[in-house]
């Protein structure tokens, strides 16, 4: 029996390795090391505690000072108040009973009121003078006059009164308007309307007058107008016409 030798040039992938041969070991991959790149040094580090970082200061815009407006407002006001005194009416002196108990200043009527406000109680004097014999178709005037014959304040900041004439006419009996105020004028003891008329038809005429005037109560600082008074008809004296 013939014996077979294995044959020296067989594959020898599942050779065994010799005791002697080393096997090369599989080289070590270092990996790199993260550093932060914001990261600070010690150095940095203290001087980062012991001197932090400022803030900015953020300037803001300027702009007006503070109480500018308040203090304009103030001087605003002040202006207006003094504005306001200086074009007050003239306050009307208190004269009694001497223009209409006048027979120049009231030979055709007179008439006195009191009259009431939160202000002071003042009584109103009214005159009425002209002619009381005219001829027809003659132009002839009537002069109207308002005075204060006295006043009693009941407000301390109370200076007196003052008036302006709104309106001012003459009717006859049944209320017929024949003439209104042409013109008026401002006098040191009061205010004065002046009517101008005339009548066509002789006769004797009992006519009448009314109107209406702004009373202004002065204040130590300034004036506030308060109300109108309306004059009922005043009956005049008999005008006779030739």
């Amino acid at each position: 029996m013939n014996s077979q030798e294995p044959s020296g040039d067989a594959s020898n992938e599942d050779a065994v390795p010799a005791k002697d041969e080393e096997v090369p070991a599989e080289e070590a991959v270092e990996e790199p090391v993260a550093t932060p790149e914001d990261e600070l040094s010690t150095e940095e580090q203290y001087e980062e505690l012991i001197e932090p970082e400022k803030p900015r200061k953020i300037r803001k815009p300027r702009g007006r000072p503070k109480h500018l407006g308040a203090i304009i407002t103030v001087v605003v006001i002040l202006i207006i108040l003094i504005v306001w005194t200086l074009v007050s009416p003239k306050i009307l002196p208190s004269v009694g009973v001497t223009y209409v108990e006048s027979p120049v200043y009231a030979n055709l009527a007179n008439f006195s009121a009191e009259h009431q406000s939160w202000a002071a109680l003042t009584e109103w004097g009214i005159s009425v003078s002209g002619p009381d014999n005219v001829s027809a178709n003659e132009t002839f005037t009537l002069q109207v006059l308002v005075t204060k014959i006295s006043e009693e304040p009941r407000n301390f900041w109370f200076r007196g009164t003052a008036i302006t004439l709104t309106s001012m006419t003459v009717i006859d009996e049944n209320g017929t308007v024949l003439s209104s105020m042409s013109n008026k004028s401002d006098h040191q003891y009061g205010k004065l309307a002046t009517i101008s008329l005339s009548i066509k038809d002789p006769g004797s005429y009992v006519l009448k007058v009314t109107g209406q005037f702004l009373v202004y109560v002065d204040m130590r600082i300034g004036f506030l107008p308060v109300e109108k008074i309306n004059l009922a008809p005043l009956e005049l004296n008999p005008i006779v016409v030739g």
